[in-house]
């Protein structure tokens, strides 16, 4: 059971990472309110803090993870080493491998509120599907949390 502090923590970084705070907020915090903007990274970080507070409840999350195929290159000879260990341009950015409702786990491509899902992730989210995975795009925190309990759950989303 997580300590009272660490879910005051997570549900501290989440108001900053998602926008929820205002100005007056992050002064009494000490956080500068230029980290207000909602970011994918800072979606991300809090759904994997709620997972890991809610572990006990379902054990499962413990196999929740990250796949970290996106971001920057500092050249293009790490880029090119990358691609040449795997790395795969649209693959989804969470991965709970575990099966329920029929399906053999579930990717979540997910993107801050108001992002925009590239073509490659399309085709990688349609592939998965293909293969009896239940891969979808969640847009922020509160989605991306909502799928994992519904689909913890066996039910559709």
């Amino acid at each position: 059971m997580p300590t009272k502090r660490e879910v005051n923590q997570a549900l501290e970084f989440y108001g900053v990472a998602s926008g929820k705070l205002d100005v007056a907020d992050c002064r009494s915090l000490g956080i500068p309110p230029a980290r207000r903007r909602q970011h994918e990274a800072g979606e991300q970080v809090a759904l994997f803090q709620w997972a890991r507070m809610m572990e006990k409840q379902h054990p499962e999350l413990t196999l929740l993870h990250h796949i970290p195929n996106g971001g920057s290159r500092k050249s293009a000879i790490e880029g090119a080493h990358l691609k040449a260990q795997g790395v795969r341009a649209g693959v989804p950015d969470i991965c709970l491998p575990v099966a329920r409702g029929g399906y053999h786990g579930l990717y979540i491509e997910l993107k801050a509120t108001g992002g925009r899902v590239q073509d490659t992730q399309r085709v990688w989210i349609d592939a998965l599907a293909a293969q009896g995975y239940k891969a979808i795009v969640a847009f922020g925190f509160e989605q991306a949390r909502a799928a994992i309990e519904q689909y913890l759950r066996g039910e559709a989303t």
